[in-house]
């Protein structure tokens, strides 16, 4: 019985055995094994050896664009510095054209106020000879007034006075004279002093 039941588990072990090698492979559960030996170190990714990893280079992508605004904000700056160097040059033209238009004002005033002057200094001395003209026209009258008073006095001698106012006298008042001087050689006193009237007369009008 013994032997008979020596070869049965024989023979149970060997079919179980075949059916599992037949059997399809499945995934065996994870012990820990699998899991690795806890003495094992970690695992390390790349190439870099421990505590000599290399640091990323810097991005110059913030550089980049901190540099284009700079530049951009020149560019501006010089573009308003030429705008106003443009306004500027108007702005100069303008003021010399007004500059010489200014000073052809100027000019043209100075001229005016040399006429000017020249004809006040005209005016003045044409008073002043009008003046003196008056003066002697005056004197001359007065002149005559004394030979009309010497010759209703019976005396004759008034050259100086018709000489005095013959050389005063308008031109009709000077042939008056000269007519009162023939009437005096001519011993005529009424027709001499008449003559002096006329001259006085003709002088006052200024003929």
């Amino acid at each position: 019985m013994r032997v008979l039941a020596a070869g049965l588990f024989g023979i149970a072990a060997a079919a179980l055995l075949l059916g599992q090698a037949n059997a399809p492979q499945g995934r065996a559960p994870r012990g820990r094994a699998d899991a690795g030996s806890p003495r094992q170190g970690p695992i390390l990714l790349g190439t870099d050896p421990p505590g000599k990893l290399k640091a990323s280079p810097p991005s110059d992508v913030g550089v980049t664009a901190q540099a284009d605004a700079g530049v951009d904000a020149v560019r501006a700056e010089i573009q308003q510095l030429r705008s106003r160097v443009d306004a500027l040059e108007r702005e100069r033209a303008q003021l010399q054209q007004q500059s010489q238009q200014l000073d052809q004002i100027v000019k043209q005033l100075q001229d005016v106020k040399s006429q000017i002057a020249d004809a006040e200094s005209r005016r003045q001395a044409a008073e002043q000879q009008q003046a003196a003209r008056r003066e002697q026209l005056q004197a001359g009258v007065s002149a005559l007034y004394q030979a009309q008073s010497m010759l209703a006095g019976g005396n004759s001698s008034i050259d100086d006075q018709l000489s005095q106012a013959q050389g005063a006298f308008p031109p009709q008042a000077q042939r008056d004279i000269d007519y009162a001087r023939t009437a005096l050689q001519n011993r005529d006193l009424a027709a001499a002093r008449s003559y002096l009237n006329a001259a006085i007369a003709d002088a006052q009008q200024g003929r």
